[in-house]
C-alpha cells in the first residue's frame, strides 16, 4: 500500500511539474513559435486576404521596404453577406480593399480565388496558389496575422515542396496586445484555437 501511495505521490509531482511548464511555455513562448517570423529574400509576397484593413497595411508597409514587387491575395469564397457585395471571393475583395485604401499602386496585385471546401481552407488556398504560379523553383513570402502564420507557412510550405522556400511575416494582431494575449478574452481564444488546430494539423 505504501508502495502505491509513493508512486501515486510521484506520478502527481511530475504531472505538476509538466502542467507549470505548459503554463510557462504558454505565457513566454507559444507566442514567438505560433507567430513565426522569418522571410525571405523574393520580390513576392502572398497575403491571407481575411486579415482586417489594420493588418493589411501591416502587410503592404512590410511590402514597400522589403522590396517586393508582386502581391498575390488569397482565400476562398466570401461566407457571409456575399449577395450584398459585387466581389465573389475574399482575395478579390481584398485585392479592391487595397485599392480603394490606396494601398496596392507599386505593386503588382493578383487576386487568386480558391473552391468552397468544407475543412482545410488554408490547403485549398496554397493548392490553387500553386496552379496559379506554376513555380517548380524559387521563393515568396507568406504573410498571415500573428498565432496563424506558423500554421499557414506550415501549410503552404508543403503543398509547394522542397523546391520553393516559403518565408513567413508574421503581422501584429490589432484586437489584442501580443505582449499579454493572456489578458485579454479574443486573445486566449485565439492563441488556444490556433495551438489546438496546430497540434491537430501535425497528428
Amino acid at each position: 500500500m505504501r508502495l502505491f501511495q509513493k508512486r501515486g505521490t510521484g506520478c502527481g509531482l511530475l504531472v505538476l511539474v509538466l502542467l507549470l511548464l505548459l503554463a510557462g511555455w504558454l505565457f513566454w513562448g507559444a507566442y514567438p513559435f505560433l507567430a513565426r517570423h522569418a522571410p525571405v529574400v523574393s520580390d513576392l509576397l502572398v497575403i491571407e486576404g481575411w486579415l482586417d484593413d489594420d493588418v493589411l497595411e501591416q502587410a503592404v508597409g512590410w511590402a514597400a521596404s522589403n522590396g517586393v514587387e508582386q502581391i498575390y491575395l488569397t482565400g476562398g469564397p466570401i461566407a457571409v453577406g456575399s449577395y450584398l457585395v459585387a466581389w465573389n471571393s475574399l482575395p478579390e475583395m481584398t485585392k479592391a480593399r487595397m485599392e480603394a485604401l490606396d494601398l496596392g499602386g507599386q505593386f503588382d496585385l493578383q487576386a487568386v480565388p480558391a473552391d468552397k471546401v468544407r475543412r482545410g481552407r488554408t490547403r485549398a488556398s496554397a493548392r490553387a496558389l500553386k496552379a496559379e504560379l506554376n513555380l517548380e523553383r524559387g521563393a515568396f513570402n507568406l504573410a498571415s496575422e500573428g498565432p496563424h502564420t506558423r500554421r499557414s507557412w506550415r501549410t503552404f510550405q508543403q503543398v509547394f515542396g522542397d523546391g520553393v522556400a516559403v518565408g513567413s511575416v508574421a503581422l501584429t494582431p490589432t484586437a489584442y496586445n501580443h505582449h499579454d494575449w493572456w489578458s485579454c478574452s479574443e486573445g486566449v481564444r485565439n492563441m488556444i484555437g490556433e495551438a489546438i488546430a496546430y497540434v491537430v494539423e501535425l497528428f
